[in-house]
C-alpha cells in the first residue's frame, strides 16, 4: 500500500497549531480570548464528542487526503515480439558427464537444462516452445509466454522421456509444424549426436523450414579431449566422437542462422548472450501498475465518527423524523355510518 500524496499528512498538525500555536484574535464578555473564524460555528453540534473520537475523525480525514492505494502486480507491454522454439536432445549420449562447471564435473544435459533456464528468462516477452527428441520427437509446449510453466517443464526433462536414440530430422520437421510463420521466428537445436532415428531428412527439412522463414540454430554439445580433464578421456577417447558437427553446420547455414559448439558450462552462459545479439529479446514498451483507490474506507470511517451513535437521535434529518412520526402515528378509524 502506498500514498499518493503522502504531503497531506502534514495536516495532521493543524489542530495543535490552532490550539497551541495561533494567537487569540477576540476578548469575549467575560476576558476570555478565544481564536475566531466563521467556520467555527459549523463545530458547535459535534462540542458534545469525546477529544479521541475527534483526533481519530481528524486522522481519518488527513489519510483520506493523502490517497492510499494499494498497488497490483504492474502489467508489462512488449515491442513486437519473436518466436523461440527450444528442440532438446534427450538420448542416452546426454548422460555423459563431461560437461565442466567450475571445476566440478557435471552429465550434458543437466548442463543444458541450466541454458536453458537462463534462456527462458532473459526472453520475457517471446513466445518460446519446448520440442524433445530421440527416437521421436515430440511437442513438449506449444508457443506461450508463461514463463513460469516453461522453466518447469524445462527443469523436469529427463532421459526417460522418449528413448536412446537421435531423431534430429523429425525434430525440425516437428518445430516448423508448430510454428506461427506469421511472426518471426527461430529454431535452437540441442544435441550431441547424429541423425540415428526418424523417417525425415535433417537437410531437407532445414531447407523447408528455412524457406518458410524460420531462422535455424545449432548447438553442438560435447567436450574435446584435450580441452576435458576428466580421467576417463586422458587416454585420447573422444568423448564427442558422436556429434555430427558437419551435419549441424550445414543445417545452420541452410537456416542462415548459427552453429554453436559448447564444451562447458562457461561456453553455454556465452552461447546465450551470443543469441540475444542474433535475435534481439523484446523489451518493455509501455510499463502500467493499476492502483486501487482505498481513501474511501477513511473517509467513511470519519463520517461514522462525526456521526457519534449518542447523538443520531437528536442530529438525524428532519425527513427521518417525520417520517418516523408518520409511522409512529395511531391508525385512522373508519368514520362511523350515518344514524338512520
Amino acid at each position: 500500500m502506498i500514498l499518493a500524496w503522502p504531503w497531506f499528512a502534514l495536516a495532521l498538525v493543524l489542530p495543535l497549531l490552532v490550539r497551541f500555536g495561533l494567537p487569540p484574535l477576540l476578548t469575549d464578555k467575560r476576558g476570555r480570548t478565544r481564536l475566531v473564524h466563521d467556520g467555527f460555528p459549523l463545530l458547535l453540534p459535534q462540542a458534545g464528542q469525546p477529544v479521541w473520537c475527534m483526533a481519530l475523525c481528524w486522522c481519518a480525514l488527513v489519510l483520506a487526503l493523502c490517497r492510499p492505494q494499494w498497488q497490483s502486480e504492474p502489467l508489462i507491454h512488449y515491442q513486437a515480439s519473436r518466436d523461440l522454439i527450444l528442440a532438446v536432445d534427450l538420448s542416452d549420449s546426454m548422460r555423459t558427464q563431461d560437461m565442466l562447471d567450475e571445476g566440478e564435473q557435471r552429465d550434458r544435459l543437466g548442463a543444458v537444462k541450466e541454458q536453458l533456464k537462463s534462456l527462458i528468462r532473459a526472453r520475457a516477452g517471446d513466445r518460446i516452445a519446448l520440442v524433445v527428441f530421440a527416437d521421436h520427437a515430440y511437442l513438449l509446449s506449444p508457443l506461450t509466454e508463461e514463463i513460469p510453466a516453461l522453466l518447469r517443464l524445462a527443469d523436469e526433462l529427463d532421459f526417460d522421456l522418449v528413448g536412446p536414440t537421435t531423431a534430429i530430422g523429425e525434430a525440425i520437421l516437428l518445430s516448423h509444424q508448430h510454428a506461427d510463420l506469421t511472426r518471426p521466428t527461430a529454431l535452437l537445436l540441442v544435441t550431441d549426436g547424429r541423425n540415428t532415428a526418424g523417417n525425415a531428412d535433417p537437410l531437407a527439412e532445414a531447407k523447408r523450414a528455412a524457406a518458410a522463414g524460420i531462422r535455424l540454430y545449432t548447438l553442438g554439445v560435447g567436450a574435446d579431449p584435450d580441452t576435458f580433464a576428466g580421467v576417463q578421456f586422458q587416454a585420447g577417447l573422444d568423448p564427442s566422437a558422436e556429434l555430427d558437427e558437419p551435419l549441424l553446420q550445414q543445417i545452420a547455414e541452410l537456416g542462415h542462422g548459427r552453429y554453436f559448439r559448447a564444451r562447458s558450462q562457461s561456453d553455454l552462459a556465452a552461447i546465450n548472450q551470443a543469441l540475444d545479439s542474433l535475435e534481439p529479446v523484446a523489451r518493455p514498451q509501455t510499463l502500467y501498475q493499476p492502483n486501487l483507490e482505498l481513501y474511501p474506507w477513511p473517509l467513511a470511517l470519519a463520517w461514522l465518527l462525526l456521526m457519534w451513535p449518542a447523538r443520531l437521535r437528536g442530529a438525524a434529518p428532519s425527513w427521518l423524523r417525520l417520517n418516523r412520526a408518520f409511522w409512529r402515528r395511531p391508525p385512522r378509524q373508519p368514520p362511523e355510518p350515518p344514524h338512520a
